[in-house]
């Protein structure tokens, strides 16, 4: 007796759609009734995001259906398409519809979505995927926001409560008010003012509605930078000394540790070679030389809230030999062999811009991109393997460097002035290595970008600046 199709068991039929590609469960629903009723089953697509390799938010979570499933993995399809093909990717152009002013303004993207604008009378937020974005969603009032770069940040995930739960934090100038001030000082304090690190929590929530509220104030003095994440607010300032520790604050219970400054940095100037990295569970200092990095690893307490004023020790250092301009986190990898699991060893993946082909006796270089693991041993070294680099044809420029990354993919854009010059990386990791591509991405006519606000690689989304007070979105089609 001859098998038909459709005496297979239905639970076959979606084990095999589920480890098809999304372009081929959608044109199996040409074929027959069949297939087009069961492409659209649920653990068809669970299965296809568990399985996939392409660059995919988390996920798939239980309150997920089955089109918002396939909208997500048809959308990565699409941006993978346009970073890895030959062809220059195609992107549609909007306009933030707002003039800003000119330099006196901070914005930054949330999760690709939420454009966070912040200007001196407080901070706004924008839904980029609405059809109404001239209308903030959101607002928070706040007199001398300081918005000079390096000055406010944002971290999502806040206190581990999802993706849509957000530390915002920022600078801001407190006046001093004039009843606090003693007469023989007042001439002083009337010119001065007093700074503080403020630190919000907002919700994103489309269906409850989103939400502001302040968490923290705190007092800060000469700040020059504040990096912030996994639930840690590190506070970079001038110092008189440089046996003066930097402030590391914990957000959720507002503990205080200090974190002691390297040897190498003796002098302010020092400061911008520095380079400060927050992971789950160390803190990383770099400290860039002519032709190496000193990278340096601080452990953060287990138990924060029982670590009040305590100075961190430094437990691993190492030399990486580039000198680094930025460094990222990309992500923690679990290694697979048991040898290296019982040494207790870990690995974290590290995305950095460097200098290479320094000329002789100057400061002359061109700019590179390198992937590289850090491996953590247990006898207190830092152990570097590059996993791929590329050089960007940049010159001496001011190159700036925003990535999207989940499981083995990577996609990433580098923005370099004068120019500017933007270019698509697509870095892949397989097995112990990883692959990186690289294409050029051209504008569309008519925009100058100055800087790259963000870019999103789960939407496909590039936000720039556009001469100097126009915010540009360009979406991947």
């Amino acid at each position: 007796m001859a098998f038909r199709f459709n005496d297979l068991p239905l639970d076959i039929v979606f084990e095999i759609l589920g480890n098809l590609s999304p372009e081929n469960i959608i044109r199996l629903r040409r074929v027959c009734h069949r297939l087009r009723d069961a492409s659209y089953e649920r653990s068809v697509w669970d299965k296809a995001y568990k399985h996939s390799e392409l660059l995919l938010p988390e996920g798939p979570f239980s309150s997920q259906s089955s089109s918002q499933l396939e909208a997500l993995l048809v959308r990565a399809t699409k941006v993978s398409r346009a970073w890895t093909s030959s062809r220059p990717p195609i992107l549609t152009r909007r306009r933030f519809p707002r003039a800003l002013p000119t330099y006196n303004f901070a914005a930054d993207v949330i999760s690709g979505r939420f454009l966070q604008l912040a200007e001196e009378n407080g901070i706004a937020w924008y839904d980029l995927d609405s059809s109404n974005v001239r209308d903030p969603v959101l607002t928070y009032s706040c007199p001398a926001v300081n918005t000079i770069s390096g000055y406010m940040t944002y971290q999502t995930n806040a206190n581990g409560e999802g993706p849509g739960i957000v530390w915002v934090a920022f600078m801001a100038l407190l006046p001093v008010l004039r009843m606090w001030v003693p007469r023989s000082l007042e001439s002083f304090y009337l010119f001065s003012s007093w700074a503080s690190s403020v630190v919000l929590k907002v919700a994103f929530d489309t269906k409850i509605g989103h939400s502001v509220h302040l968490h923290a104030e705190i007092a800060a003095e000469n700040v020059t930078k504040i990096i912030m994440d996994f639930d840690w607010l590190l506070t970079i300032r001038e110092f008189r000394s440089p046996n003066e520790p930097l402030n590391l604050v914990h957000i959720p219970s507002m503990t205080n540790v200090y974190v002691p400054l390297p040897e190498q940095v003796q002098v302010l100037s020092d400061l911008n070679n520095l380079n400060y990295i927050i992971s789950p569970h160390l803190l990383f200092l770099t400290v860039s030389l002519r032709d190496e990095t000193l990278v340096e690893a601080y452990a953060l307490p287990k138990k924060p809230e029982q670590s009040s004023h305590k100075r961190l020790v430094k437990s691993h250092s190492g030399i990486y030999p580039h000198a680094i301009s930025s460094i990222q986190l990309v992500g923690t990898f679990s290694p697979t062999s048991s040898a290296f699991l019982a040494c207790r060893q870990f690995q974290l993946s590290f995305l950095s811009l460097v200098y290479v082909h320094r000329s002789p006796g100057t400061w002359t270089s061109k700019i590179g991109l390198h992937m590289f693991d850090v491996t953590i041993d247990p006898a207190g070294m830092l152990l570097f393997t590059t996993q791929c680099q590329g050089t960007l044809n940049v010159g001496i420029a001011s190159t700036t460097l925003s990535f999207s990354a989940s499981r083995s993919n990577c996609l990433a854009v580098t923005h370099s002035t004068p120019g500017p010059v933007l270019l698509a990386h697509h870095i892949r990791r397989e097995g112990s290595g990883c692959t990186m591509g690289v294409k050029s991405v051209k504008l569309p006519e008519g925009l100058q970008s100055r800087d790259m606000l963000a870019f999103d690689g789960f939407r496909g989304r590039l936000c720039l600046i556009n001469g100097w007070t126009n915010i540009e979105v360009l979406d991947c089609t």
